[in-house]
């Protein structure tokens, strides 16, 4: 093993022994840090020793080893540096590549969407620009994906809110009654799909936070004369691409369980 093969490794332990305490109500003791990251519990002693020095855990009483304020630092850069398009950006032109049609980047503000990102193929026949377009949350396959994905109170909530809405499709509307069935709908294909009287179809599938939560929603928008017949499989490319911007935007390892 080489001096940066011994440097690697202890970064790695090291990180983890920051995520193991981060996730404890009251903190760690050595001998449960090192069964919980299956690291023998002299390294785990001697690494604790060292991010105490450097500040980032603290020592009790009671020999529990706990977080300090300073991890706060590393929030202040990631509310500087996080930017959810740049991030996605990357995933989104992969299934641009693969489906040839628009796709966009939707996230919730309140009761409404609005689009943050597009990116269009070299057709003809290509979609307006989105981005900064905002619609009622049930009027969009978008909207919907993120919808369907609250609670069923805060869905109704919303649903009932929205019911005076300007839409530009009047067959978009959604009461209660029609929501059961739409959303039994989505859950059934794992994605979001609205057919519309006009000459386009969209389908959206949703992105999770780490908590399971709607982070934004991928959808794919194209002339039905190209869409119509590939639905689920633009439906299924729409999730795929989804769980992807879900994992990167939360730095989840391969292999590490994730909610979505």
């Amino acid at each position: 093993m080489t001096v940066d093969d011994g440097r690697h490794r202890a970064l790695v332990r090291g990180v983890r022994i920051l995520e193991a305490v981060a996730e404890s109500r009251s903190g760690l003791t050595v001998t449960e840090i090192a069964e919980l990251t299956g690291a023998d519990k002299s390294s785990v002693s001697r690494l604790v020793t060292t991010l105490a020095d450097l500040g980032f855990l603290a020592r009790l009483e009671n020999r529990k080893i706990v977080l300090t304020g300073r991890i706060l630092s590393l929030s202040k850069g990631f509310r500087q540096q996080y930017n959810l398009s740049e991030i996605a950006r990357p995933h989104l032109a992969e299934l641009l590549g693969r489906v040839n049609e628009t796709v966009i980047l939707t996230i919730r503000e309140g009761n409404f969407t609005v689009s943050i990102d597009q990116l269009d193929p070299e057709h003809p026949f290509r979609m307006v620009p989105h981005v900064g377009n905002t619609a009622p949350l049930y009027a969009t396959a978008a909207g919907r994906a993120i919808l369907f994905a609250l609670p069923v109170s805060e869905q109704h909530r919303i649903i009932d809110e929205l019911r005076e809405a300007p839409v530009e499709h009047p067959e978009v509307r959604l009461d209660r009654d029609g929501w059961s069935r739409e959303i039994e709908l989505a859950r059934a294909r794992g994605f979001v799909w609205i057919p519309r009287s006009d000459d386009v179809e969209r389908i959206a599938a949703l992105a999770l936070d780490r908590n399971g939560e709607p982070l934004a929603a991928v959808s794919i928008y194209g002339p039905k004369y190209r869409m119509n017949e590939r639905i689920p499989d633009l439906g299924r490319e729409a999730r795929a691409t989804a769980g992807r911007i879900s994992r990167a935007a939360f730095g989840i390892r391969p292999g590490e369980e994730f909610i979505a």
